[in-house]
């Protein structure tokens, strides 16, 4: 069975995007996976091996090669990518017929969270890398692939790509993180908050949304950092808060959980000065220090209890 060469013409329809996909889905499927990871053995040298290895991939390696030179533009080849089987992808990148990155952005898009990890670990396999924090756009910004066909953001590669690493703010701090709320995924831009640690300055962005009075952006900015853009991780028992209090300065929150001791301190801008309050666990609000707990064990910290005495 062979892919029909038309299907490989530079077209700006989806139906013809799709067709080709799924008819090299079709190829992929001949391929056997038992043959294509064939081992030498006493009686296999590993010569003959190989020849296995490639018998079996050739399938595959054929029509993917024609879509990687079909030179079309555009996304066509990514989204191609993203339709594909990943263990098959994966043989071919060990057999450099597409890059790592390419398929890990592709599935960014398109796959699922055990696609990145499984493709990140074939990549450290066969001696290469990939980038985490470049697939992260093509997992969580909406865009336009072709008529017909929308990413609308991929809410679980997002969150697997920043679980492994990537980089919430390294887009002009924060760039992505705010166009990815613009184009209405405020639920993806939370995970960005979630996993920079404090790092990715929120406030900020929603200042610049409120400058430019849009009235929606600004809204769901504010409501990201009231629940995770305030909040820093100091370590497993120690949780930062901090707030700006208008016309005066701001106010940051330090919640102990090791010591059971809460800090209070107060930064005035004018006159410009630091007023400091300690805190038993005793002496503090009861729903303070639960919902803190909880912030910190949501951000990944690993507090001890807060019962008070």
């Amino acid at each position: 069975m062979t892919v029909n060469p038309d299907y490989f013409r530079a077209s700006s329809e989806a139906e013809a995007w799709k067709r080709l996909a799924t008819a090299i889905n079709d190829e992929f499927a001949q391929v056997d996976l038992e043959a294509a990871r064939r081992k030498s053995t006493a009686t296999l040298s590993e010569k003959d091996a190989e020849a296995e290895r490639n018998k079996a991939i050739e399938p595959a390696r054929l029509p993917l090669s024609q879509a990687i030179n079909a030179q079309w533009g555009g996304y066509r080849l990514h989204y191609t990518l993203g339709q594909l089987d990943t263990e098959v992808l994966m043989l071919l990148a060990e057999k450099r017929t597409v890059g790592w990155q390419d398929i890990l952005n592709a599935k960014a898009t398109f796959g699922t969270p055990q696609d990145i990890i499984n493709i990140q670990r074939q990549a450290q396999l066969a001696g290469s890398s990939v980038n985490i924090t470049n697939a992260l756009p093509h997992a969580s910004k909406p865009f336009l692939i072709v008529n017909g066909l929308r990413h609308e953001g991929n809410l679980q590669t997002t969150e697997q790509l920043l679980k492994m690493g990537a980089d919430p703010a390294y887009d002009s701090n924060g760039a992505l993180f705010s166009a990815v709320v613009e184009a209405g995924r405020a639920d993806i831009g939370r995970l960005f908050a979630k996993y920079s640690n404090g790092l990715l300055n929120v406030d900020a962005w929603a200042n610049t949304a409120k400058s430019n009075r849009k009235t929606k952006l600004y809204d769901d900015l504010r409501r990201i950092q009231w629940e995770f853009g305030r909040f820093t991780v100091v370590d497993n028992e120690t949780l930062m808060e901090q707030k700006p209090l208008p016309e005066t300065g701001n106010m940051k929150i330090v919640f102990n959980f090791a010591s059971r001791r809460v800090t209070e301190i107060v930064e005035i801008t004018n006159p410009k000065q630091t007023v400091l309050r300690d805190y038993t666990f005793d002496d503090y609000g009861q729903n303070a220090l639960e919902a803190a707990h909880d912030k910190l064990v949501e951000l990944g910290g690993n507090p001890s209890g807060v019962e008070t005495t």
